[in-house]
C-alpha cells in the first residue's frame, strides 16, 4: 500500500502536489500534542478565543481568491461559488465568537433547598473525518464552536483536498491559535478510525456515506465517545398538478447541479404525477443536454 497521496486538478488532470502520509505513531504523537494543548487552551477566556476566531474570518477574507483558487484547482468547484464558501466560513466564525460566551454561559435552574448549575465544558480533542465537496466550510462548521468551546480539534480530511487541510492549519496559526488547537493529519481512512480508540480523543465527527457512518460509530460506540454523523439522504422532490412546470424544471436543474452536483442535499429524486410526467422529462433532459463542460475558474 503507497504511503504517499496525489492531488489531481480535475478539469485538467494535472497533478497538483505528492503528500506523504503520516504513520500512525506520528499521528498519535500529534494527538498527544493537541491534548497537551487543550490542558491549557480550556482555561482561556471567551474572549481571548473570540479574537482569534474574528482573525481567523478576516484572514479569510483577505486570502479569499487563493482560497476560492486552490478549492477549483483540487475538487473544480466552481470559482465564483469558492468566493460564497469562503464568506459563509467568515461568517460562521464571527457568529461563534460573538454568540459562544452567551450560549456556553452557565444556566441556573431552581431547586428545592440549593442552587444547581448547567455548565457547558470543553472535553478534549475533537477527531472530524471531512469529505471534498466544501473542503473549507466542511471543517470550519465543526472547529469553530468546539475550538470556542475549549476544545482542541485534529482534522482527516479528504485525500483530493490535502491543501486545503494545510492552507486551514496554516491560517489558524496565522490567526494567532495555539500550535496544535487546531491541526492537520495527513492520514488515511483506516489510519483515523483506529485513531478513534485514542485515550485522548473525546469524539468524533463524520461527513459522508452511510456504510462508512456505520462504521465510525460502531467504533466510537466501543469505547463510549460521542459522535455527530451527517450521513446520505435522498429527499424527494415532488412536482404535482399545479405546477408551473417551466419553474419546476428550472429548479431541479439547478438543485441537481449546484456546487457541480457535489451537495449532501442536492436533488436526487423526482416524483411526478402522471400528467406532467412526459413534458416534465422532456424539458430537463434538454435542459440537461444543454449544459456544456466549461473552465471552473471561468466567469
Amino acid at each position: 500500500m503507497s504511503n504517499t497521496v496525489k492531488t489531481i486538478n480535475p478539469a485538467t488532470e494535472q497533478t497538483i502536489e505528492t503528500y506523504t502520509l503520516l504513520s500512525q505513531k506520528e499521528a498519535e504523537q500529534v494527538i498527544e500534542k493537541s491534548h497537551e494543548t487543550y490542558l491549557k487552551w480550556r482555561l482561556t477566556s471567551f474572549t481571548e478565543r473570540a479574537k482569534y476566531l474574528n482573525k481567523l474570518a478576516s484572514l479569510f477574507e483577505d486570502q479569499k481568491e487563493a482560497i476560492a483558487k486552490l478549492m477549483t484547482e483540487e475538487m473544480g468547484k466552481v470559482y465564483e461559488q469558492g468566493f460564497q464558501e469562503v464568506e459563509l466560513c467568515a461568517g460562521i466564525c464571527r457568529y461563534t465568537a460573538e454568540q459562544g460566551p452567551e450560549v456556553l454561559a452557565d444556566e441556573e435552574r431552581d431547586m428545592d433547598g440549593g442552587r444547581a448549575i448547567i455548565s457547558y465544558q470543553p472535553t478534549g480533542v475533537l477527531l472530524g473525518i471531512q469529505p471534498w465537496n466544501f473542503p473549507l466550510y466542511q471543517v470550519i462548521r465543526y472547529s469553530a464552536a468546539n475550538i470556542m468551546a475549549g476544545n482542541t480539534t485534529v482534522l482527516k480530511h479528504a485525500g483530493n483536498v490535502f491543501g486545503m487541510a494545510e492552507k486551514i492549519e496554516e491560517l489558524f496559526k496565522q490567526a494567532g491559535f495555539p500550535e496544535y488547537c487546531f491541526n492537520n493529519l495527513l492520514i488515511d481512512g483506516k489510519t483515523a478510525s483506529s485513531l478513534i480508540s485514542h485515550k485522548a480523543i473525546s469524539g468524533v465527527t463524520f461527513t459522508g456515506s452511510d456504510a462508512t457512518g456505520k462504521k465510525v460509530a460502531e467504533e466510537a460506540g466501543k469505547h463510549v465517545k460521542k459522535t455527530v454523523l451527517e450521513l446520505g439522504s435522498n429527499d424527494a422532490y415532488l412536482v404535482l398538478n399545479d405546477a408551473d412546470l417551466e419553474l419546476a424544471v428550472k429548479t431541479c436543474v439547478t438543485g441537481r447541479m449546484i456546487n457541480n452536483g457535489e451537495t449532501c442535499v442536492s436533488a436526487k429524486r423526482f416524483v411526478v404525477v402522471e400528467s406532467l410526467y412526459d413534458d416534465f422529462k422532456a424539458q430537463i433532459k434538454e435542459q440537461f443536454e444543454a449544459m456544456k463542460m466549461g473552465d471552473p475558474m471561468a466567469d
